[in-house]
């Protein structure tokens, strides 16, 4: 659930939010690269399954972030809600 942020407490957020992105981060590309290569083998079933393991990863990570009360705008994109606006 998304709360209200002074820019002292989303600066305070900003080492845990690094610290569950970044190897995300790093799986997703892997997974995405591995992607690349069953695809142009053409492995429909494997191809699927890369899929939805990048999905449910990126699911996973946005669950967590707004378990901090942030949100997330897009892909890796975190914001706090500063009531005015948002710190990104």
């Amino acid at each position: 659930m998304a709360r209200t942020f002074t820019l002292e407490e989303a600066q305070a957020l900003m080492p845990r939010v690094k610290a569950l992105t970044r190897p995300v981060i790093e799986l997703a590309a892997s997974l995405s690269e591995e992607l690349s290569t069953v695809e142009t083998g053409g492995d429909t079933d494997r191809t699927e399954a890369l899929r939805e393991r990048l999905q449910t990863l990126i699911e996973s990570w946005t669950e967590a972030i707004e378990e901090l009360g942030a949100e997330v705008k897009g892909l890796w994109l975190v914001d706090f809600d500063a009531g005015d606006g948002y710190w990104c």
